[in-house]
Order: C-alpha cells, then sequence, then structure tokens
C-alpha cells in the first residue's frame, strides 16, 4: 500500500536566527614595537601567553616581551595581546602613528595601544599618537618619569597632552620602565563583560610596577597635569592614582561609553542583517532597533556601569527631568507619523534617543564619628 506524503498537507520549514556579531575588542591590547620577529607584511600577531612569543622567535630581553610581561602579569590578566611592529627597514620613514594605523587595519580586533620602546619617546610622539586615538575607538597608554613631570611647567609631556584635552590617552608617571603596559593589562583583564565588572582604574595594584616615592608636591602637580602615578599610602597600601585621561576624564567612563556605544551599533546592524523579509517603516519596526538598543543598555546595567537613579538631563520624548529611571536607562523612537515624506523615501528609521544614568564610582569618602 502506498503512502502519500504528509508534507503536502503539513510542511515543516526549520529556519535558525542569524547569528549576531561577536563583541570583541574591548579586552585586548596592542603592544607595538620595532622587533624583527614580526615582519611588516604580517603587520601585527595575536598572542596568548608569553611562552607563545618565545615560540615566535621573541627574546625574553626584546622590549615586546618586557611590556608583555607586564601586560600578563596582572590580576585579573587579560586573555590576549596583539603585537605589532612598526617598519624601520632603510629607507622607511614611517612614523608610529602610520604603523599603528596599519595595525588597525590588518586587526583591528583591540582596543588599548601601548609602545614599546628602548628608548623614550618624545612629547611630540606621544602628542601625535594620541591625537591619533582620538580619532579611533580606541585608548592610548604610555609611561613617562621625566623630571620635569613632576614640577609646575607647561612643557613636559603631561602638560602638552592636557593642554589638548585628548580624553582617550592614560599617562602614568612611573620609574619603572613599561609601566604603562602594565596599567594597559588591568584595563584590558578587568573587562571581561562579566556581571558585576565594571571598574575604575584609581586605587588599585598594579604586578610588576614599584611604586614612586613622591612628596605631596610632586602628586598636587601630577593631578594638576592630570597624570596618573603610582605610590603607597599609608604604610602598607600600593596602589594607581587617579584614573583620568589627559582631559581630565574618568577612564573607566570612556571605555564604558565606547562599549556601549558599540553594543547599540551591531546591536541595530543585526536587526538590520538577520530580517529575511524587512523591517517595516512602522512604529513596531522601529521598535526592533528600541529593543536593539534595550538589550546593549541591559548588558551595560549587568556589568554594573549604569544605574538607577532620577534623570537630571533636559526632557527627552516621553522622560522628563526629576523622572525615575528605574533601570538606569531608557530608549524611545520618534513616531512614524511624526516623520517627513522624505525621510521615509529615505527609509531612515526615526530617530532613536537612548538617555542613560552612570553608575559612576566612589574614590573617597568622609567619615564623622561622634564620641559621647
Amino acid at each position: 500500500m502506498s503512502k502519500l506524503k504528509i508534507d503536502d498537507v503539513v510542511n515543516v520549514v526549520v529556519s535558525t536566527a542569524g547569528a549576531a556579531t561577536p563583541r570583541d575588542g574591548f579586552n585586548v591590547g596592542l603592544i607595538i614595537g620595532t622587533s624583527s620577529h614580526i615582519t611588516v607584511a604580517d603587520r601585527c600577531k595575536v598572542y596568548s601567553s608569553l611562552e607563545s612569543m618565545i615560540d615566535d622567535g621573541f627574546l625574553t630581553t626584546d622590549p615586546e616581551y618586557l611590556a608583555a610581561t607586564k601586560y600578563f602579569s596582572q590580576d585579573p590578566a587579560p586573555q590576549k595581546v596583539v603585537i605589532g611592529v612598526k617598519n624601520t627597514a632603510e629607507g622607511s620613514s614611517e612614523t608610529w602613528v602610520q604603523a599603528i594605523t596599519a595595525c588597525k587595519q590588518k586587526n583591528g580586533d583591540w582596543y588599548g595601544v601601548y609602545v614599546a620602546s628602548a628608548t623614550a619617546l618624545s612629547a611630540a610622539d606621544h602628542q601625535a599618537i594620541a591625537a591619533y586615538v582620538e580619532t579611533i575607538i580606541a585608548a592610548y597608554f604610555f609611561d613617562d618619569s621625566a623630571a620635569a613631570d613632576l614640577n609646575n611647567g607647561t612643557t613636559d609631556v603631561f602638560a602638552v597632552l592636557k593642554a589638548q584635552s585628548f580624553k582617550r590617552t592614560f599617562g602614568l608617571y612611573s620609574t619603572t620602565k613599561y609601566a604603562g603596559a602594565a596599567a594597559l593589562g588591568f584595563a584590558m583583564g578587568a573587562n571581561d563583560g562579566t556581571a558585576g565588572s565594571a571598574y575604575t582604574m584609581a586605587y588599585k595594584t598594579l604586578a610588576g610596577v614599584t611604586p614612586d616615592d613622591l612628596s605631596e608636591t610632586d602628586v598636587t602637580n601630577l593631578k594638576a597635569k592630570n597624570a596618573n602615578y603610582y605610590v603607597t599610602r599609608g604604610s602598607s597600601y600600593i596602589v594607581l592614582e587617579t584614573g583620568v585621561t589627559a582631559a581630565g576624564v574618568w577612564f573607566d567612563e570612556v571605555i564604558g561609553l565606547d562599549q556601549l556605544s558599540n553594543d547599540i551599533q551591531l546591536g541595530c546592524m543585526d536587526v538590520l542583517t538577520n530580517t529575511r523579509t524587512k523591517v517595516p517603516y512602522t512604529d513596531a519596526g522601529a521598535m526592533q532597533f528600541v529593543l536593539a538598543c534595550n538589550e546593549a543598555c541591559e548588558n551595560a546595567l549587568t556589568r554594573g556601569f549604569l544605574a538607577p537613579g532620577i534623570w537630571e538631563g533636559n526632557s527627552v520624548l516621553d522622560l522628563e527631568t526629576g523622572d525615575t529611571m528605574e533601570s538606569g536607562y531608557m530608549c524611545q523612537a520618534e513616531p512614524v507619523a511624526d516623520q517627513s515624506s522624505t525621510q521615509r523615501s529615505l527609509r531612515i528609521c526615526p530617530p532613536i534617543y537612548v538617555c542613560v544614568r552612570l553608575a559612576g564610582a566612589i574614590h573617597s569618602a568622609t567619615i564623622k564619628v561622634f564620641v559621647e
């Protein structure tokens, strides 16, 4: 007896959801030098350990290896590092900026960059690198120990970078070689994206870095230039202070906002690329982008970067000044009915507004003790 196919009556088609774009790079640093162990053609390579660098020909005396030692020694330790190379071949006039740019084009899955050089970079070099990093989603880490750094002058590297208001440059005064790589290693290792992982650079311990014996005047002058430093507080607290960039912005807010912005961008791109038909030009269609923004904000809330509280900014659509933000964020879209015919014909989504409250961090406290 022949059997007729059930597919002619009930046909089941299995369709899997498109994969979301990986959110990588905010926990990986680039250490760039002039080593011959990486060719200019390769430009940069990814390593997960110091042993893998040795296997690739690096010597324990190479600046890149020494910087990576500081980088991987932090707790929590980053999982990997990108090692890049500057072209120093005869006839080449490549600058550090050009070398870093080439590394970004070859492998852009890194956030912080540190230059591992056997000789100190000039203030002009630091300024050029910092200026370039301001134009990309990244951060520049460096260290310096010139005597002029400790006075109240205006020509040392910290004063020069502060004058330029570079918000993506984290400068560390330290007499320990490659101390900036240690700061980069902590920043990348701590940013693992898990619940409660939002962090601040202030008062952290940097493995492999010796605290400097600084006077109150030294500290005052460094703080005035938005320079970070590594000192002993009291008799036993060895800590990094203060956790700011050259512009005086908290570094944790810079990387946190970069990560949130990136998550929002990729989430909305996923909406467009994973939709097999189309996103309709309706309020429901715009809501798909709002939901993508909500997911990015929820992840930031889970990390501890956002926090509930009172919205003190300007009123935005349905969010009024003084409203309570129970989740620390509110994402909204303008109504489709309010969009012009030109906007609709160009298929541009109604504007999306993302309002967030940063959790911030406590860096000092005043305790009053009353005794009877």
